[in-house]
Formats: C-alpha cells, sequence, structure tokens
C-alpha cells in the first residue's frame, strides 16, 4: 500500500454514517474526515467530538457479547473543499436521496484518481455517478454494495454508535477508471472493517444492481398492506416473522424476474456480458445470513426464523388513536430501485409483470407516478435513476453505465 495513513471521507449524518466513520476512525492506519453537508449537524457533531474526545464504537460479537472501541475522527465539516482534499476513499453513507446532493457538492473537488463508493449504493448509483461528474467520471473509480455494512443504532449524535450484526457477505462492484487508485479500495473497505463482513466483488455492476435486495422491502410491505382496509392497527406487525406463504410466492417470482434480465443480458450478442452472478432469493439469504437462520427449508422458512431480524417491524406512525404504516421509504424503494430493475427490463425487452404490480401499487402510495401503461413515461421519471432518465436506451450503454454518443 502507499505511504502515510489511508486518508477517508464519510458522507453523511445518519446512524450509518456514524457506523462507518466509527469502524475508519478506530483503525490507527486511517485518517477520517466527516462530511455532512448539514452545516447545524456538522458543527453540533464537532462540538461532540471536542467535549468527548472522540466516539466510542460498540460490536455486537457473536454468542452476545460486546466489544467496545475508540474512535478519533480528524475533523467533521460541512465543507466539501476541506473534507476531500486528498482522500483515497470517499464513502457515501447516506440514503440513495442524498447521494445526488453530495455527489453535487463534492464534484469541484474531486480528483483523476477519486474513489467514491457507496455504501449503500443501490440500483443505478453508475448512471447518477457519471451523469453528475461529467468528464471526470472516466478517471475515478466507483464501488457500489447492496447493503450497509451493519445495521446499525445511533446511541448519541456524534458520539456514540453500535454496530448491531453484519451480514456474512457483501457483494459489491467496482467500476475502474483511468485513474490509479493511491490503495487498492476493496481492501482498504476490508481493513476498516475487520473479518466482517467479507467484502466481495462481482463481476460487473449490473449483477449488484439486479440484486434481491432491491425488490425485497417493497414486495414485503405490499404483501403485508396490499389488502389493507385502511383502518388503524394496535400494534406494528413484524417484518420478516410476519411474512406469510403469499408474499414468499411474490418475492419468488420478483427474483425469478430479476433472473430472467440477466440471462437476457448474458445470452445477448449485442454484449459480452455474464450476469449470471445474480443469485435467486433463496441462494442470496443463504449465503448472506449464513448461521444466523434456524432452517433453510425453503425461502419462506429461512425469512421467518433470521435471527437479528425477529424483532424488526414495519415502519408505523400515529393516526385516529391506532398506528397506520409509514410508507414514506418506498420512495427510495422505487426511485433506487423497483424503477431502474424496470427500465432495464425495457432495455432487454424482458416482461416483468409482477415488478410492474408492484410499481403500479407502490407509486400510488406515495403520490408518484413513474409507470404509465407498462412505459416510464411517468412525471417523476426524471427523480429516478432508472436509465432512461439518462437518455440511456441500448444494451450497450446499460453495460458501460453511461451514453455512448460521442
Amino acid at each position: 500500500m502507499a505511504s502515510g495513513p489511508l486518508k477517508v471521507c464519510v458522507c453523511g449524518g445518519d446512524n450509518n454514517s456514524h457506523l462507518v466513520a466509527a469502524f475508519s476512525a478506530s483503525n490507527p492506519e486511517a485518517e477520517t474526515r466527516i462530511l455532512d453537508l448539514n452545516e447545524e449537524e456538522a458543527t453540533k457533531w464537532e462540538e461532540a467530538l471536542e467535549k468527548e474526545g472522540g466516539m466510542v464504537l460498540t460490536i455486537n460479537e457473536e454468542g452476545g457479547t460486546k466489544r467496545e472501541v475508540k474512535a478519533k475522527p480528524r475533523l467533521v465539516t460541512s465543507d466539501p473543499k476541506e473534507a476531500i482534499n486528498a482522500s483515497d476513499l470517499i464513502v457515501l453513507t447516506t440514503s440513495a436521496h442524498d447521494h445526488e446532493r453530495y455527489l453535487q457538492a463534492i464534484e469541484p473537488h474531486v480528483g483523476k484518481n477519486a474513489v467514491i463508493i457507496g455504501l449503500p449504493g443501490r440500483p443505478g448509483f453508475e448512471y447518477l455517478c457519471y451523469k453528475i461528474l461529467g468528464s471526470k467520471a472516466d478517471l475515478c473509480t466507483f464501488l457500489s454494495f447492496e447493503e450497509p455494512s451493519w445495521t446499525s443504532k445511533l446511541v448519541e449524535f456524534g458520539v456514540h454508535v453500535e454496530a448491531t450484526s453484519a451480514m456474512q457477505v457483501l457483494v459489491g462492484s467496482i467500476v475502474r477508471g483511468r485513474g490509479i487508485c493511491r490503495r487498492p479500495p476493496l481492501m482498504c473497505l476490508q481493513m476498516i472493517h475487520g473479518s466482517k463482513p467479507l467484502f466481495r466483488p462481482s463481476r460487473h455492476f449490473l449483477e449488484v444492481t439486479l440484486s434481491p435486495n432491491t425488490f425485497l422491502r417493497p414486495a414485503i410491505i405490499y404483501g403485508q398492506w396490499g389488502n389493507w382496509d385502511g383502518k388503524p392497527v394496535s400494534e406494528a406487525p413484524l417484518f420478516y416473522f410476519g411474512v406469510s406463504q403469499e408474499t414468499t410466492e411474490l418475492l419468488n417470482t420478483c427474483s425469478q424476474e430479476c433472473l430472467d434480465i440477466a440471462q437476457a443480458i448474458t445470452t445477448s450478442e449485442k454484449v459480452k456480458m455474464d450476469a449470471t452472478g445474480v443469485q435467486d432469493l433463496y441462494q442470496w439469504c443463504m449465503e448472506r445470513f449464513k448461521g444466523d437462520y434456524s432452517t433453510n427449508a425453503d425461502l419462506y422458512s429461512m425469512l421467518t426464523t433470521i435471527r437479528q431480524f425477529s424483532d424488526l417491524r414495519h415502519a408505523m406512525k400515529e393516526a385516529d388513536g391506532g398506528l397506520v404504516p409509514d410508507f414514506e421509504c418506498l420512495v427510495e424503494d422505487l426511485e433506487a430501485g423497483l424503477v431502474v430493475i424496470k427500465g432495464i427490463a425495457l432495455i432487454t425487452g424482458v416482461d416483468t409483470p409482477k415488478t410492474d404490480e408492484l410499481i403500479t401499487w407502490c407509486q400510488e402510495k406515495v403520490g408518484k407516478q413513474y409507470l404509465v401503461n407498462g412505459e416510464l413515461t411517468g412525471s417523476d421519471v426524471a427523480t429516478s435513476r432508472c436509465p432512461q432518465r439518462f437518455g440511456l436506451s441500448t444494451l450497450e450503454e446499460l453495460a458501460e453505465g453511461k451514453s455512448l454518443e460521442q
């Protein structure tokens, strides 16, 4: 590795940002800066660090034990120039909603050897990076992961974060630019986090885009609330542990539609690309949650026995003396998820009736419009990450991540 400390810039201010910043800053070989574009938040975080002398990261170990480590970020700032300066890794840890804002803020300061990581990146991350960074993008290296590295809980803002559970394996894509990375990015991420999760590269970013994780949450929400009568309930239903056999069938069908898209890409004569690394949902869960479920007899049995999710419930809000579902998360699941999948399906010529059904229901619940009569012509496509928003219309452009028009 290059001499001197690994320079990491963590972008964001939520619990995941605290988590990655703490992991990085607890490693003596890393120099960690934090970019929080919310000036008030950045000031609060900076003051908390000064008062407490650093951060505390609590890591939940196997067997129920907990381990605490100290973390000392170099600085917290809302100034992109100060944060980005000579960073080896720029890690976007925010929700997909904020990626565009952060990319626009850092663009003037991104150098030719920049490594930009979406942790998680969510579908369409590469399309967004190419669009915002323009000619700089060809020099940059992009990584995009399916999920955050750990589930986490923010105990005290700016001071204390708890890493509650990690996947066994976290798959991410690497799009290498012409610039020379000062540090091997995947190895650096592994160094920061330690043994968990195991960061594994995919063969192409479209394999991560078509990951089952894309449809998992919205399909479970639809399965729970698709026939809801609109009346408040007394308590939030269990999320994974409340999945029905009918919902499991929906998940399997959505999984097969993604596999059909991957097969169409793999067998196309227009591009030489192997997308057979896309897994069905059962295989995906087997690998990511290995050892954390009671049985793997079938998908239903596995989803309803993953221990780390035993207490996870549907997001709810108070209304009329009870609780009603909070569908706000579906906007991200649409714009950086299902709508991207549909856009790829349209270009590859693959029918996706269940994905269409999911999009139609979800967009109605959040008052958005993307899919109209089977086409992505709705008024809200412009805020999504579907390839059509970025002018991509061919399989070659899908695979490249950018328009090939000169």
